[in-house]
This record gives structure tokens, C-alpha cells and sequence, in this order.
């Protein structure tokens, strides 16, 4: 019989979840040397591989599965313990964790955090920055403040308000600009997390895919490469206006692109003091200043 241990399955579910050493390094806080090293001493205990690796990364073989299986269940199990426990904590004190996009943190977010800061002292915050749609990690952030457009139905908040979108490109692209057919121009397309957004979706059913030259994973990149010229982005208005080397094209969207701004967190949460409070805080704010995102 196998003397596993918890770290031994959390390091191979980390590095079944990103596919890379680099990743699956970042993921648990610890240098590449040692996820290589506790990977290479746990399959020397079991006699067998459980992961193949070729030029694209690492891929979890059959005998990872039931490995991989036993401790998502176990981390499910203490992520529950770990959120009832943060939970029960009376003081409004301590460390609390965040996620949002780094979009919308430049938009307003960082500013209104700010302000919690000077409210609430004696709360310090960790900031996770996404470059994607609505991720909470059950085991990370405790709040969210992501646009969605279907947050996951476990979650417990509520939706602030709308973020709608505009056309963007260079002050030099925007002076050159004559034709209002959107076939006729270069774009910034998406990849990976936004591909399923509103934004996405009208780029889909309006831009030949031959006109898009680029594609990324968040909005700032795109809006870099839409500063240098590479073409025009679909980006948040609260994010974009606020963009010095852009400007807004009008002319080429002929209907409202939106999605939901929504701030969430765990039921068993919801409760805590420190939740609670930015939480409320946050909405409160948020709420006050919801013409910059829905404009």
C-alpha cells in the first residue's frame, strides 16, 4: 500500500490542470526544480508514469485518472472546511483576496479599492488579475468582480450593472478612416477565455475571419496592439476611453454590445465579516459609478 500524502496529489492535479511545469509552478507557489522533482519521486513510488510529455506540454495518462480524481475530491473537501472557517471569523480584519480583470481594474476598480483601503485599514487585499472571463477559484479568491454574461449558479452575489463595448484603433488609424463597412478594415480578435463573450460573438457574425490579423487572450494586449496600428479592437468603453493611444471609431457598430458586471463569491462566505464588508463596500461604489461601464 502507497504512503501518499496531500501534497503528493495536489502537485499531480496542478500539473494535470495546466499541462506545464511553468504553470503547474506558479499555480502552487513553488520554483519548476521542485514540481519536476516531487512529479519524477511520485512516479518512482508508483512504478509507472502518469504523464506524457511531448513539445506541447504534459498530458495525464490513464493511470493518472484515478489519482487525479481522488484529490479533486479531497481539495473540494478542504476548500469547504477552508471558506466555513474564513467564514466564521468575527473581526473585520485580516487578508481577503479578490480576482477581477485586469481591464477592469484600470477602467475604475483600482481607484475604488483605493477607497475601501482608506475605509477599511486593517483589511489587506490580494489582488488575483485575470485576463479572462469569470474564474472564481474556490481555494483562491474569495470575491469576484467579473463581467459574465451566465455566472456559475453555486456562486452567491448579484449583478451591478451592464458593461457595454465600443470600437477602438490608433489616433492614426481613426484619422485614415473613410469606409463604414466592417469587411473592409484589419481587427483584433480573441482567444481562450473571451472567445464566448458578447464581443466575440458580434466580431463572429460581422468580420471576415481573413480581416482579423491578430487575436489575444485579455484586453489590454489587444488594446497595445491596437495602439500600434494592428488593426481596430472590440474593447469595454470603461477601459477604452480611458486608453490614451486610442480612439473611439463610431460609424461601424450598428447595435449595443454588453455584458453583465457581477460580483460574486462562495455561499459559505457570504457571511464573513471581511466579505461582508467589501462586499458592500464594493457594490455600494460600484453602483455610484456604473455610467463608466454602462456608457
Amino acid at each position: 500500500m502507497h504512503n501518499w500524502n496531500w501534497d503528493d496529489l495536489r502537485y499531480v492535479a496542478a500539473l494535470a490542470d495546466t499541462g506545464t511545469i511553468t504553470e503547474a509552478a506558479r499555480r502552487l507557489n513553488v520554483n519548476r526544480t521542485t514540481v519536476q522533482r516531487r512529479i519524477t519521486a511520485f512516479e518512482q513510488q508508483l512504478k509507472y508514469r502518469l504523464f506524457s510529455r511531448d513539445g506541447w506540454g504534459l498530458t495525464p495518462l490513464p493511470e493518472a485518472a484515478p489519482i487525479l480524481e481522488a484529490a479533486r475530491q479531497i481539495d473540494e473537501s478542504l476548500s469547504a472546511i477552508q471558506r466555513k472557517m474564513n467564514g466564521a471569523s468575527g473581526d473585520v480584519a485580516g487578508d481577503l483576496t479578490f480576482t477581477t480583470t485586469n481591464s477592469m481594474f484600470i477602467a475604475q476598480i483600482a481607484e475604488l479599492v483605493r477607497r475601501f483601503q482608506d475605509a477599511h485599514p486593517s483589511i489587506q487585499l490580494h489582488i488575483n488579475l485575470t485576463s479572462s472571463t469569470l474564474n472564481l477559484n474556490p481555494r483562491g479568491a474569495e470575491v469576484a468582480i467579473q463581467p459574465s454574461t451566465a455566472p456559475p449558479e453555486h456562486l452567491a452575489g448579484r449583478r451591478i450593472c451592464d458593461v457595454t463595448f465600443g470600437l477602438y484603433a490608433s489616433w492614426d488609424y481613426a484619422a485614415r478612416f473613410k469606409s463604414h463597412s466592417p469587411a473592409e478594415h484589419d481587427w483584433i480578435g480573441y482567444t481562450d477565455g473571451l472567445e464566448g463573450t458578447p464581443a466575440n460573438s458580434w466580431l463572429a457574425n460581422n468580420v471576415p475571419r481573413n480581416r482579423i490579423r491578430m487575436r489575444a487572450d485579455n484586453y489590454v494586449a489587444i488594446a497595445e496592439a491596437a495602439r500600434w496600428g494592428s488593426g481596430i479592437a472590440v474593447l469595454p468603453r470603461a477601459f477604452g476611453d480611458r486608453h490614451e493611444g486610442l480612439r473611439r471609431i463610431e460609424g461601424l457598430l450598428d447595435e449595443r454590445i454588453a455584458t453583465g458586471l457581477w460580483m460574486l463569491t462562495h455561499p459559505d462566505l457570504r457571511q464573513s465579516p471581511r466579505v461582508r464588508a467589501f462586499m458592500d463596500f464594493m457594490s455600494d461604489a460600484l453602483s455610484d459609478v456604473r455610467s463608466v461601464f454602462d456608457c
